[in-house]
């Protein structure tokens, strides 16, 4: 059922304490001085995803899902390695999500309702989700002293170590999941655009999100990594697509918020149907003959037949005009559009079931951790990438038996296992750019190529990074220098602390 999403504005009012009385003269009895926690909660979600169109297209479509070969706009493809359009993320999250999250959860450590409890955890858990996503693209940020502006009057606060800040996260899921082991139940209900309130998939998800965390530090600190990967199997991980973290949203073609799919506002204003599915993605799954072709991709005309469908190449200029149809390329073929999927009520899924099928394996793999049966978690893994795409609805379903012909023709193999988990890992993410580029960096799978155009600006490679925003450097720029010191520099290529592949 769709979840209603209704956009909100969070204001929270202040009030000094004041001499003579007149602090109730100065009340508006009409107004209420704190929101409910629900509320707060919608928007925080609403806006997890991202909202303002320009916004998501530089810093996810253009940047990230072009440099991890999903999507490819040779008429952007500078763009790929110029830093002037990647704070989009870093300066919406920070004004959005960050400081209301915070408030938040401040606001539930000062309750003494029943539920407080276990709504704090959610709101932490929801914290983590925010700061991991915003840690990833640009490494060291503010986290410690983040989003105090109104509560403790810091205004410029400290940028942590993205080591630090990945021990904290890890701790919060730990500690939020096991008060959510307590059996106390959540007032949020409807109001969490996520769970719903429902308890233990909030535990689910804790754990999940531990997991990645965990599997993030394999290359700087692979016992470190086991040991949280570990945990987070042993206090319980997600164990079907019923256990998906994802907002559901609304079709409001003319709504200028965040209740619709923030990849449609990409794909359906002004000229931007000129981006493409990657030739890299494309060639990928028809050398398999993967069913997702004729799910995530179809001709400018709507066609989602496979033998219609060619990826853009990220070197090859040639392309008709925007919105054209056909739009004929080299191989006399149309170029591949998203396909009739990625729609105004499109969901947006913040961690699927796969992925943690995907992680488990790898975990098996390196430690002989989930069990220890790597091919049974990787054919998992295939088979719930395969199959949570029917969320999309609009009539897209993929069957069992189209999944087990898949897996027959391409089976799993053992000397092959981490470069076939992560492949599919890259497939699996499609639409969600940041989660694909950080196992990208991770990992090392797929093997991409960088387009001709990095010779000249990024020495020949592919970014690893987003560099912080110019606002940051004029607003806070004490900071913002000791975090460059401190992270090594400020460029696209300049690696985070678990980046060490």
């Amino acid at each position: 059922m769709k979840k209603t999403l209704i956009l909100l504005v969070i204001i929270v009012l202040s009030f000094g304490s004041c001499d003579n009385g007149f602090e109730e003269l100065n009340v508006n009895p009409t107004k209420p001085t704190q929101l409910d926690p629900s509320t707060k909660l919608t928007y925080v979600q609403l806006y997890t995803g991202g909202s303002n169109y320009v916004a998501y297209l530089f810093w996810n479509v253009i940047h990230l899902m072009q440099n991890v070969q999903h999507l490819n706009n040779t008429s952007y493809i500078s763009f790929l390695y110029k830093e002037g359009n990647t704070h989009w993320l870093f300066e919406e999250q920070f004004k959005t999500t960050v400081k209301n999250i915070v408030d938040l959860e401040a606001q539930l450590e000062a309750s003494d309702a029943s539920t407080a409890a276990t709504d704090l955890a959610i709101a932490r858990i929801q914290r983590i989700l925010i700061f991991s996503r915003i840690t990833d693209a640009y490494g060291d940020i503010p986290y410690s002293e983040a989003g105090k502006g109104f509560l403790e009057g810091i205004r410029f606060p400290k940028y942590d170590k993205q080591s630090d800040i990945y021990a904290d996260m890890l701790a919060t899921l730990e500690s939020a999941a096991a008060t959510l082991s307590s059996g106390g139940a959540s007032s949020f209900g409807s109001a969490d655009l996520l769970y719903g309130g429902d308890v233990l998939k909030w535990k689910k998800f804790a754990n999940s999100l531990m997991l990645r965390l965990a599997m993030r530090m394999v290359n700087v600190d692979e016992a470190g990594a086991q040991a949280w990967t570990t945990k987070a199997i042993n206090g319980g991980v997600m164990t079907s697509n019923a256990d998906i973290a994802y907002t559901q949203y609304e079709n409001s073609a003319n709504d200028g918020g965040p209740n619709v799919n923030p990849l449609t506002k990409c794909f359906t204003s002004r000229d931007y149907r000129q981006v493409k599915i990657s030739k890299t993605f494309m060639d990928f799954m028809k050398d398999r003959n993967d069913p997702r072709v004729s799910v995530l991709c179809s001709t400018t005309d709507g066609d989602t037949d496979p033998a219609l469908q060619f990826g853009q190449d990220i070197n090859d200029p040639t392309r008709a005009a925007a919105n054209s149809k056909p739009n004929v390329n080299i191989f006399g073929g149309q170029l591949s559009d998203l396909s009739r999927i990625i729609i105004y009520d499109a969901p947006f899924f913040f961690q699927t079931y796969a992925e943690v099928e995907f992680m488990l394996a790898e975990a098996a793999e390196r430690w002989g951790l989930a069990g220890g049966n790597v091919e049974a978690h990787y054919n998992a893994g295939v088979t719930a990438a395969m199959d949570y795409l029917s969320l999309y609805g609009h009539g897209v379903n993929i069957t069992l038996t189209q999944i087990n012909d898949y897996l027959t023709a391409n089976p799993f193999v053992p000397a092959q296992a981490l470069k076939m988990i992560n492949e599919q890992y890259w497939v699996a993410t499609f639409g969600n750019g940041l989660e694909t580029f950080s196992n990208w960096k991770r990992s090392g799978y797929p093997v991409l190529v960088p387009a001709d155009v990095a010779n000249i600006l990024t020495d020949g490679k592919i970014p690893r990074r987003l560099p912080y925003p110019g606002s940051e450097k004029l607003n806070n720029p004490d900071a913002v220098e000791a975090a460059i010191a401190q992270q090594g520099g400020d460029g696209l290529l300049t690696r985070m602390w678990w980046d060490e592949n």
